[in-house]
Formats: C-alpha cells, sequence, structure tokens
C-alpha cells in the first residue's frame, strides 16, 4: 500500500510518503511562508523524487489535530481535495499520537504542541500504550504523573520546552536532541490500520473554543 502522509498542526510542517512500512520520502519544513504557500509544492517534489504519480497513491493519511486552526483547516482542506479528485480513500489521525508513533525513545512519550497561556496539547503514552488521551491542560496539571513515574520521561513537539522549564528538577525527566520528528510519517504508519474514510468524513480535533469563539463567550456572559 502507497500512502501519503500529510502535517500541518504547528508552525512545522511535514509530508511523507509509505510503501509497505517502507518509508520512501520524509520532510519536515520550517518556514516564514504559510502551510498552504508549502504544501503543494512539497507534495509534488515528493512523488516526482520517489518517481510516481499522485494517482498511485492507494491512501492519504492527515493530521485532524490538536494544534494550530489555521493549519488544521489547510491540512485537511488539501487531503480532501486530492481524495476527491482522485476518488481515493483518507484516514484521519490524532497528531499527538502520530507525532508519538514516529518517536524513537526509550521511555514514556509526551508529545506537545504549546497551545499558549501555559497551556499545551499534550497525550501520554509508554510504548504502544496510551496512558492519556489527546487534552489541552495547564502544563503544570503533568506534575503528579512526572513526580510518581517510575520509569524515563521524555516531551517532544513544538510544547516540549515549556514542560521541561517546569520539570527539569526531576531525575526521571530525560532530554533528547529530536528537535520536530516527521508527524506525516507517524500518521502514515497510523493510518495503514485504520478503517478508511472518505473526504466527507474528515473533521478537525480542536479541542478547545478558538480564540474568536472564547472572545464572543465572554462578550455574552
Amino acid at each position: 500500500m502507497l500512502i501519503l502522509g500529510i502535517d500541518c498542526s504547528s508552525k512545522q510542517g511535514s509530508v511523507a510518503i509509505v510503501r509497505d512500512d517502507k518509508p520512501l520520502y520524509q520532510c519536515v519544513y520550517d518556514s516564514n511562508m504559510t502551510h498552504s504557500q508549502n504544501l503543494l509544492a512539497l507534495i509534488e517534489n515528493a512523488v516526482t523524487i520517489c518517481g510516481i504519480d499522485k494517482t498511485d497513491i492507494d491512501l492519504f493519511a492527515v493530521t485532524l489535530g490538536p494544534g494550530s486552526f489555521t493549519g488544521l483547516r489547510i491540512g485537511l482542506a488539501l487531503v480532501k481535495g486530492m481524495a476527491m479528485a482522485l476518488d481515493k480513500p483518507c484516514v484521519g489521525v490524532s497528531s499527538l499520537k502520530a507525532m508519538a508513533e514516529c518517536t524513537d525513545l526509550d521511555g514514556v512519550v509526551i508529545p506537545s504542541f504549546d497551545a499558549r497561556r501555559g497551556q499545551i496539547y499534550c497525550c501520554i503514552t509508554d510504548g504502544s500504550t496510551i496512558v492519556a488521551e489527546d487534552d489541552c491542560i495547564m502544563a503544570s496539571d503533568l506534575e503528579n504523573f512526572v513526580r510518581d513515574c517510575k520509569k524515563d520521561i521524555y516531551f517532544v513537539g513544538d510544547g516540549k520546552d515549556v514542560c521541561y522549564n517546569k520539570f527539569n528538577q526531576y531525575h526521571n525527566v530525560k532530554t533528547h536532541s529530536v528537535l520536530m520528528p516527521c508527524i506525516a510519517y507517524g500518521a502514515c504508519l497510523l493510518a495503514k490500520d485504520m478503517p478508511q474514510q472518505t473526504h466527507f468524513e474528515l473533521s478537525p480535533s480542536y479541542l478547545r473554543l478558538s480564540q474568536a469563539e472564547r472572545e464572543l463567550k465572554e462578550k455574552n456572559k
């Protein structure tokens, strides 16, 4: 099976192509341009390098969130458009679980995105076991888990600095050199074992209200 994966959950986006669990192409980018300015060119480059055509793709994988509201909408719109145009199935996956899936660290992995205002989007994974599901919480809410965990803990993603700054006094909290893994690759690995969907079925998972919605809610109180 040939799978094209896309992630736009944060400022760092990624594209991956996987054939039968073997990565053919992985790219993580971070630029001042928006995802909409990068993605199409990267996808064209990916299929050219791999010597394939977009019509050869069997499945599209895309991250649904949590993460950047705008980025998620861009990624979803692109995958929906390609899946519809090519009449191909697609699968939406958690951006946090996809991050954990492609992170090779020996211990408990906490993938996280900086949600601002002291908050993070995160889940907790121990190998293939999901210890805690996706959530939007204050970083300080992890303290009891970090304190009581008997295994080494690694924070990954653009929210890791928030967490390391708060928990670096604990001996089981370990640092690493991974800046941002190729989340799109993790999305491909997860998607191959998940029920296939049509482009109509994909929808984002924001976990919290947008800033505009929060402001409107406050105004209407």
